[in-house]
């Protein structure tokens, strides 16, 4: 396949290189998609990934995602020319500090994180050498675990590079090569405006699928015992969708970006609460006044 040709959001760059070895450490559904689609595209050679879980990396392996698995984080850096990390986010400044005596001089670090800040101010402690690039590809789904890896989920999708004060022109460029090559847009943002983008975007619709699956509890045993053909309903099944999720991931997501995160969940809770006033009022002007701004919301940031 053809490489991809450079977006509009950054420079053109030179013929994509092949990352001789790379280090694949937390062997999941992102970053196993990640190195998929790297492998399809020419760009990596051995892959060693490492886990926490020893199936992962077995899992890993079995989908061709994995040359060998690694009994340490040191055991699967060394030697490597890029390290991606794609275990859970508040692992990840832990891993930095943990990999660094074994770098490479010549290696760039990556990441898939969806929460920047922290781990930035740790990378540049760890790595003052400038080898960290802060990366968020906006892919996936609700699926998770290596086994429901997918080299296709990137094609066409923004990753934001989030990059330390201190970053290498060098690191820059491996990170660029890589993500354009296995087919994202790119686009450069600073930390602390990704992580509140995110946590508008991505964290607090979590937070509201959940919740809302979660209200449901009590409502099991009625709707299990009831067999209508439209169950369950298109609204219920949309709505719910991401609740499938990793709730683990998803409660380090939500806990590393508690600061932007929390006035968000507060604002859902009063708007819930308000249309649960107009409904216990029977106020239908009201009902309609709030279920109108809702709509008008949501046409204006999720365009057709």
């Amino acid at each position: 396949m053809p490489p991809p040709q450079p977006d509009s959001l950054g420079p053109a760059l030179s013929p994509l290189p092949s990352f001789s070895r790379l280090a694949l450490i937390g062997v999941g559904y992102i970053g196993g998609s990640a190195v998929l689609a790297a492998r399809r595209a020419g760009l990596v050679g051995h892959v060693v990934g490492y886990d926490v879980s020893a199936e992962a990396c077995r899992a890993g392996q079995r989908k061709g995602v994995l040359d060998a698995g690694a009994a340490t984080v040191a055991d699967a850096v060394r030697g490597a020319d890029l390290v991606l990390l794609a275990a859970p986010v508040r692992s990840l400044a832990s891993l930095v500090r943990e990999l660094a005596p074994v770098l490479a001089s010549g290696a760039t670090v990556i990441d898939v994180g969806s929460v920047k800040a922290d781990l930035l101010a740790a990378a540049e402690a760890a790595l003052p050498s400038g080898q960290f690039v802060g990366c968020h590809p906006m892919a996936g789904a609700e699926f998770f675990g290596v086994e429901a890896a997918d080299d296709g989920i990137f094609a066409g999708r923004v990753c934001f590079l989030c990059p330390p004060r201190n970053v290498k022109a060098s690191a820059m460029d491996a990170a660029q090569i890589f993500w354009r090559g296995i087919g994202c847009r790119l686009a450069t943002i600073d930390a602390e405006t990704h992580d509140r983008l995110m946590a508008a975007q991505s964290q607090l619709p979590h937070v509201a699928a959940y919740a809302l699956a979660g209200a449901l509890l009590p409502s099991i045993p009625f709707l299990d015992s009831t067999t209508a053909e439209a169950s369950p309903t298109t609204s219920l099944r949309d709505t719910t969708r991401i609740a499938a999720s990793s709730p683990a991931v998803w409660r380090d997501i939500l806990l590393a970006n508690a600061k932007n995160l929390l006035p968000l969940i507060a604002e859902l809770e009063s708007n819930v609460a308000q249309i649960k006033a107009a409904v216990a009022a029977n106020d239908a002007a009201a009902l309609e006044r709030l279920l109108a701004r809702g709509q008008t919301v949501r046409q204006r940031l999720v365009k057709p």
